[in-house]
């Protein structure tokens, strides 16, 4: 029998995403199970397509440590009907939006994300020469990918938007920006910031200054190899 543990609740609303679906209330607020059947992803969230005992159905969930194979539990309160997702191309004729996440217990020793990125990853594509490196006000995205060991401890800024705000989640909120540079595949598009509490909502345009911090492993498979810590935010 497998194993459920909790992921940490995956709070970002879907909702400004689905300005011409139709939405509809559930009252059931049971959790389901289903295993992951297909995956495709965007800046900050999954699209999965799972099987729930013979019967198939796409959820979509803030980006989680999931893959194809693997067990997931997810609640129904959100379900969207003709959901056109921009960043995929793709209509849904049904898709609900989760909240709260569960996801099974590895009976062996867990992959980190650290282990899946060094796995996956040509990691000469983050690196750079330290000749290459200057000092600048204001930096994007990719750049602190790329840089990130030369920026590590020093307190940055970037320009971008906010893609995705999850409140309180390890008593942190966790921000996501993008600003159109990076690279999806290699994980260099979508920055997080993260900090005690924050009033900004996915859609602002912000000034984001924040405390580098380069392989943080917050254990459960979520592992950064650059994060901002203690970030402050200006609203553009």
């Amino acid at each position: 029998m497998i194993k459920k543990i909790a992921a940490a609740v995956l709070t970002g609303s879907f909702l400004f995403l689905a300005l011409h679906a139709e939405s509809t209330g559930n009252t059931d607020n049971k959790i389901r199970y289903g295993r992951i059947l297909e995956k495709q992803s965007v800046i900050g969230y999954d699209y999965l397509k799972v099987d729930e005992n013979g019967t198939q159905r796409w959820v979509a969930i803030a980006k989680a440590p999931v893959d194809i194979g693997d067990m997931i539990g997810y609640d129904t309160k959100t379900v969207m009907r003709n959901f056109q997702s921009k960043s995929l191309g793709k209509r849904f004729d049904e898709i609900i939006f989760a909240n709260e996440v569960y996801i099974a217990e590895r009976s062996a020793a867990p992959v980190s994300m650290k282990a899946m990125l060094v796995k996956s990853i040509d990691t000469a594509e983050f690196e750079v020469e330290a000749d290459d490196f200057v000092l600048k006000p204001v930096y994007t995205v990719e750049e602190v990918h790329r840089y990130r060991k030369q920026l590590s401890g020093k307190r940055i800024t970037v320009k971008a938007k906010v893609f995705k705000v999850s409140h309180q989640i390890m008593k942190r909120d966790w921000i996501h920006l993008g600003d159109g540079t990076g690279n999806e595949q290699a994980l260099t598009d979508d920055l997080v910031f993260t900090s005690s509490q924050t009033e900004v909502k996915a859609g602002d345009e912000v000034v984001a200054t924040a405390r580098i911090v380069v392989d943080k492993d917050f254990g459960y498979g979520y592992f950064y190899r650059v994060i901002g810590e203690n970030v402050t935010f200006k609203i553009e």
